[in-house]
């Protein structure tokens, strides 16, 4: 065999072990790459759920199930308020006008609540007081437009209010307060205190805040869909391998 013959087959078989060892070591690279992103696909997964789970906690609101607040219906403004069952024989909610409080104080509280549920009401005055609770609008002209419910004293004197009331969420309420009759011990100050399952906002504008529940369903599917894209990058990273 010549010697140009030898050194070309001598050629050949270095060109193919060198193309072999470079297959190999570009195949290592790949699986080396390949495992990287695997673990670090695997250890994002609960990384990022956890961090989404963490932010739950500043997320959710915390529920406020009590408000109070005071005021005074001395030489407040004066209505004809609406007949009240018990004493004054009427019914409840109310139908007719009081032929007693022709020309009480009143003061009107507007309210909402974040959640729907049964609410209590408790006010303590030191008069002779009555609530009436109002939907969407109060207008002391026409006290029986838009009128719930009414409580003559509850429990017992100088306490009034009411036990129960079931409240839509982000609707508008009033609540008012006044006297029994014209007389000068039927106003003065007093304190109402509402309670519930719910957040209770004091104001004439509703606030539109999603409730606990949706809030949580919301953050869920957050984590669900973030761990459920990873999982998907994962599974199309082995299929290119």
């Amino acid at each position: 065999m010549s010697q140009a013959i030898k050194e070309s087959i001598v050629s050949e078989n270095n060109l193919s072990h060198r193309s072999t060892k470079f297959s190999q070591t570009a195949k290592l690279k790949s699986e080396c790459s390949f495992n990287f992103w695997q673990k670090s696909l695997r250890r994002s997964i609960p990384i990022a759920s956890a961090a989404i789970a963490l932010s739950m906690s500043v997320i959710l609101p915390s529920e406020a199930a009590t408000v109070s607040y005071s005021g005074d219906t001395t030489n407040a403004p004066t209505f004809n308020r609406p007949e009240t069952e018990g004493f004054e024989g009427g019914t409840n909610p109310p139908t007719s006008l009081s032929s007693n409080g022709t020309a009480v104080p009143y003061y009107s509280q507007p309210f909402s609540v974040n959640t729907t549920g049964s609410y209590d009401v408790v006010g303590f005055q030191d008069f002779l007081g009555i609530q009436f609770l109002y939907q969407n609008s109060f207008n002391s002209a026409t006290p029986l437009v838009n009128l719930l419910n009414g409580n003559d004293p509850f429990p017992d004197e100088n306490t009034s209010g009411f036990s129960g009331l079931s409240l839509t969420a982000n609707n508008q309420y009033f609540l008012v307060t006044t006297g029994f009759d014209n007389s000068n011990t039927s106003f003065g100050t007093f304190t109402n205190t509402i309670t519930g399952p719910g957040n209770i906002t004091l104001g004439s504008t509703p606030v539109n805040v999603p409730e606990p529940s949706s809030i949580a369903s919301t953050i869920a599917f957050g984590i669900f869909g973030s761990s459920f894209i990873l999982k998907r990058k994962l599974r199309k990273l082995k299929s290119v391998n």
